[in-house]
């Protein structure tokens, strides 16, 4: 089922790093999508059971410093608890005096055991990274150090 966003990996880039652009309809639809193609460089997302909720909530100053903060969350999650994400419920972007972004995020912890590991992704780099809005579609690229 298409749900208004895209990712696709970009060939390359140094032996260390891991890089894609992600296409979407919403802002709130790219996030999703990087956040996605993030998780899917740790592991096979098919084998995660979506039965661990957590809210998350990051901010920042501008749109792409927004997008740099969530997914350094999420690798925090990672790094600190174990926990990897498979769906994201209600994100939301709002702008105030900063950019913010709340969502529902399910997932699970890592299991070695059970899950099928890709590698592990240490730090979102400022490599090539942005975000660019046309027409109302949004494009991010990102690059990921692993």
């Amino acid at each position: 089922m298409y749900m208004g966003y895209t990712y696709e990996w970009l060939p390359d880039v140094a032996i260390a790093d891991a890089a894609f652009v992600a296409r979407a309809d919403s802002a709130s639809e790219l996030f999703i999508a990087c956040a996605l193609a993030t998780a899917e460089v740790i592991v096979d997302l098919t084998g995660i059971n979506p039965c661990r909720s957590q809210s998350l909530a990051v901010e920042a100053e501008s749109l792409e410093e927004l997008l740099h903060a969530w997914l350094d969350e999420l690798i925090y999650l990672k790094d600190t608890k174990g926990l990897i994400f498979s769906e994201f419920e209600d994100l939301s972007i709002n702008v105030d005096t900063n950019y913010s972004l709340r969502c529902l995020a399910h997932g699970e912890e890592i299991d070695q055991n059970r899950h099928t590991l890709g590698q592990d992704v240490k730090a979102v780099t400022y490599h090539l990274f942005g975000i660019t809005e046309k027409k109302g579609r949004y494009e991010a690229r990102v690059v990921l150090d692993i």
